[in-house]
């Protein structure tokens, strides 16, 4: 591969994904922190993700806690000789009192917090939950703590992924909307830890 000259040292492939359908998909809910399982074609995509990464050199994966996140892990793990590390700070947004309900609901339940919600959505924090900005801090925190000397997969969340995308690409808070993450969406990026080159956003296998 062709060294760009906007890499300072050793490049690495940082791969993140959004976990596959979960059992509730067609509910349309804000599932969030909680802790829902995958569907039956949520484990068929898991494991077309095991047969895409079989033939990458990842070495290490980090993923979040939550089981639809954690299954899929364990699942592209089987297919790599690598390590397996779980991190709080890749878990979903908390969506607090907004948690488990479509968006009709919310604005049944709660008018004013979904009005709130809309007008700013990166600041607005939900009542019981997090804002846009809470969930950015705890990720550049792990960010900071990143080595960037292996190629790695991270296993993620719609909204931790708009997140690494944001810091990635430096976009502005209302940019970051505009960046669909559909389930087991595959995102790649060429770094040497200051310098990222999207290969890939949103990929669907």
């Amino acid at each position: 591969m062709e060294k760009l000259e906007f890499f300072t040292k050793k490049t690495i492939n940082l791969y993140f994904i959004r976990h596959p359908e979960v059992e509730n998909a067609s509910m349309m809910v804000f599932n969030g922190s909680i802790d829902v399982d995958l569907s039956e074609n949520g484990i068929i995509q898991a494991q077309k993700l095991k047969e895409f990464f079989m033939y990458k050199n990842i070495k290490k994966i980090f993923s979040s806690p939550l089981k639809r996140c954690l299954k899929t892990a364990k699942i592209i793990q089987d297919g790599l000789n690598c390590e397996l590390i779980v991190d709080y700070r890749l878990q979903e947004r908390n969506f607090g009192i907004f948690e488990s309900l479509s968006w009709k609901e919310i604005e049944q339940k709660y008018p004013l917090e979904a009005l709130s919600f809309l007008k700013d959505p990166f600041n607005f924090k939900i009542k019981n939950g997090e804002s846009f900005f809470d969930v950015y801090n705890r990720v550049n925190s792990f960010l900071s703590e990143f080595d960037f000397e292996k190629d790695t997969l991270i296993v993620a969340h719609g909204g931790i992924n708009r997140v690494l995308i944001k810091y990635f690409m430096d976009l502005k808070d209302e940019k970051i909307l505009s960046v669909s993450q559909d389930f087991a969406c595959i995102n790649h990026f060429l770094t040497d830890g200051n310098f990222f080159l999207a290969k890939l956003i949103n990929g669907v296998i």
